[in-house]
């Protein structure tokens, strides 16, 4: 197993290292690939701070490396300017996890951020669920630690609401019926060396690198949620790139928007249904399919007429001999970008912007 942690300007770093090598030990080798990173454009601050960490960390590993669990700190600095954020670290390291592995396709690569804290059964948890279900990949359990801070601050309440507008999106997903309803968070996964290199790696993107990579990895199938141990990213805001967690906490806590606003359920059943009736697209000619879609809602029809439907719908029918196959093409079309793209058509035009906890408890009581 080799954990990959892409850090940048994180004078804490030592927490989560020793977080690591706290954890309880199995009868398999790990690695710790830690790649310290800054850009052509950072200060001598960022700088400064970074090599710091690579000298604390060069000399931790000195002291605390065994030869069957051991930190591999890399420094690479002068990065391409334009690509800021942790896509390319992250894509760079786990290049990297590949050619430590030497050929292990079982390999199993751990994404972490340099923010995080892990429960003490981290490591053998991930590892008992790879083998036990033969996986190609898996999304792990996460908890952002605000009970340090007092109920009424701000940060607090922004960090709690947005963990709700996660869970709640993730369960929204599986409850309209799409077959890969997981979390895409760039700390909280893992992938096998085999199923990295079959989707062509990680990409560059400055943000939600996890997200893209992680659409082109669920449909190979084989990922499983592991809820049995946790990792913990610190709570904390950011405007280092343009979306994600530290983005959304800035935006909530400085404009003073601390109730998280989301998608509602109600467009959620739409597609529900929707997904439900597919079945029924399958070799079915063209001017059967639009009489279908005419009975959809006004705003589900509107969209798919936009996105050119029928013409992908009948596509994909070319290309398809199985029921089976159908579902995974189409699905394959209509994937997580899809649904957000539906989502954000319908929002706030047919739909009002809802609060997240109201939300969270019409999608569990519609379950």
């Amino acid at each position: 197993m080799i954990v990959v942690i892409p850090c940048y300007k994180e004078p804490e770093l030592y927490r989560t290292i020793q977080s690591l090598f706290d954890c309880e030990r199995g009868n398999f080798p790990v690695e710790i690939i830690l790649l310290i990173n800054s850009y052509r454009i950072d200060t001598d601050e960022v700088l400064t701070i970074n090599r710091d960490s690579y000298r604390q960390m060069t000399d931790f590993a000195s002291k605390n490396n065994s030869s069957d669990f051991f930190l591999t700190p890399i420094l690479i600095e002068n990065l391409s300017g334009h690509q800021t954020g942790a896509g390319l670290p992250r894509k760079l390291g786990m290049d990297e996890a590949v050619r430590h592995l030497n050929g292990d396709k079982t390999g199993i690569i751990v994404s972490l951020d340099a923010d995080c804290l892990v429960a003490a059964n981290y490591l053998t948890e991930i590892y008992r669920n790879f083998n036990e279900y033969r996986l190609n990949s898996a999304t792990i359990e996460f908890h952002h630690p605000v009970e340090h801070l007092d109920a009424s601050d701000p940060l607090r309440i922004a960090t709690i609401n947005y963990e709700n507008y996660l869970r709640y999106y993730r369960l929204a997903l599986e409850f309209c019926g799409y077959p890969y309803p997981y979390f895409t968070i760039g700390s909280a996964f893992a992938v096998t060396a085999e199923t990295y290199l079959k989707v062509g790696g990680m990409g560059k993107q400055q943000s939600g690198e996890d997200f893209y990579f992680l659409q082109k990895v669920f449909p190979l199938g084989k990922t499983r949620f592991i809820n049995t141990t946790c990792v913990y990213p610190a709570a904390r805001t950011s405007d280092r790139v343009p979306f994600g967690t530290g983005p959304a906490l800035q935006k909530m806590v400085t404009e003073n928007q601390l109730s998280k606003l989301t998608y509602q359920v109600e467009a959620f059943k739409t597609l529900k249904v929707f997904f439900g009736t597919i079945d029924l697209f399958f070799k079915k000619p063209t001017h059967e399919i639009e009489a279908y879609i005419e009975n959809l809602p006004e705003y589900l029809r509107l969209f798919l007429k936009e996105d050119d439907f029928l013409h992908k719908t009948e596509e994909i029918n070319r290309h398809t001999a199985s029921l089976s196959n159908f579902r995974k093409r189409f699905f394959h079309y209509f994937n997580a970008f899809k649904i957000l793209k539906y989502l954000n058509f319908v929002h706030p035009v047919y739909f009002d912007w809802a609060d997240v906890q109201e939300q969270y408890t019409l999608l569990i009581n519609a379950g």
